[in-house]
């Protein structure tokens, strides 16, 4: 992911600073005026000490009055059975296979494995497999850690919409929050 943000960048003139770290350990403190979470990977975190972790990361790497935006996936019900995917890149053919999906009710967690295979002229060229664990929140709950972890003023908006959704049917909510003017 670096390489290709790297690549976008060198494409359009940029040259930003890249880092590779662990987001529950990595702090640079009042660094950054805002703190990007994009496409629901704070929910790869597992489990509520970790996520409270990252996001008192977050906050301490913003400077006074720092906004933070985090997308969280809308829980949905594990279907038993998922369709087979597939996408053309160059001349190979790649297929996703879920194998097994469980959900776990008390940690509120979703588990699944994962079958990549890459094809090639109707040839199996390589096959990856992936557990693939995913936290779930509700809109309450991750407010509660957001307020927990020391950020004010949330706003909750749905599906990249300006409109408050408590519940929205499917998609993302986007949190938007802020540090204390001083510390």
């Amino acid at each position: 992911m670096l390489a290709l943000c790297r690549r976008l960048c060198h494409d359009r003139g940029l040259d930003p600073v890249l880092r590779e770290a662990d987001m529950m350990m990595f702090v640079r403190l009042a660094a950054y005026q805002a703190i990007i979470i994009p496409a629901g990977s704070i929910a790869l975190l597992d489990g509520r000490k970790a996520t409270l972790q990252a996001l008192t990361c977050f906050r301490d790497s913003l400077v006074p009055g720092g906004h933070l935006f985090v997308d969280v996936p809308v829980p949905r019900p594990t279907p038993t059975q998922e369709p087979m995917r597939h996408w053309q890149r160059g001349s190979h053919l790649w297929t996703l296979q879920t194998m097994h999906a469980e959900h776990d009710r008390a940690a509120n967690q979703t588990t699944r494995f994962l079958r990549y295979d890459k094809w090639q002229d109707g040839t199996l060229h390589t096959t990856e497999l992936q557990m693939f664990r995913q936290q779930h929140w509700s809109s309450h709950e991750f407010e509660q850690l957001l307020a927990e972890a020391g950020f004010t003023g949330v706003c909750v908006t749905a599906d990249y919409q300006g409109a408050r959704a408590s519940e929205p049917p499917d998609g993302v909510w986007t949190f938007h929050a802020t540090t204390a003017q001083t510390r």
